[in-house]
């Protein structure tokens, strides 16, 4: 693991005005006390989506359980790189199958009608098996597929927060 995404805990996260909903909603599903199971963090970009998802990840990681977290387009290109040995389906069931995952940066790869529809039928799964899901992205929930929006509507199941704070990147000494 990276030296940057091993210090992305909950404590060292800069909270800053609009990361309140997000943190809480991140706090929540990560220690198993949230009445959902599926997360979807959206808003712009360089404002803690990604340390808030692994903060998730360690957490739920240091409860025991099964937990993956991967980069969408990482994800693209295992499940293309596994059609050379005609294993897609089998690259795909395992990401199905584990218990809880983490999908950080959706929307940033190039979206083909292909990988909309292995991305559509992982969430499918994944939602019709009731498995706890975290998904991040910098695109607004309007911009998302409405199968995929809609899950996240879900109010039974999931929650949809927006991380409203600007890109503190460039500022970041202001905020240490």
């Amino acid at each position: 693991m990276p030296t940057e995404i091993q210090r992305q805990t909950f404590e060292t996260f800069q909270q800053v005005p609009g990361t309140e909903r997000a943190l809480k909603a991140a706090k929540a599903l990560a220690s198993g006390e949230a009445k959902f199971i599926w997360l979807l963090i959206y808003g712009g970009t360089g404002n803690g989506k990604t340390h808030l998802c692994n903060a998730i990840v360690r957490e739920v990681r240091d409860r025991g359980l099964d937990v993956k977290m991967i980069l969408a387009a990482e994800l693209f290109s295992l499940l293309r790189e596994a059609i050379k040995e005609n294993k897609t389906d089998e690259m795909l069931r395992k990401f199905k199958d584990i218990f809880f995952l983490a999908i950080d940066d959706y929307g940033v790869e190039y979206g083909s009608d292909w990988e909309s529809a292995k991305f559509d039928e992982l969430m499918t799964s994944r939602f019709m098996t009731a498995k706890p899901t975290v998904l991040i992205t910098n695109k607004d929930i309007s911009e998302l597929p409405s199968r995929i929006s809609s899950r996240f509507g879900d109010t039974k199941i999931a929650k949809a927060v927006l991380n409203s704070a600007p890109d503190y990147r460039s500022k970041r000494k202001e905020f240490n």
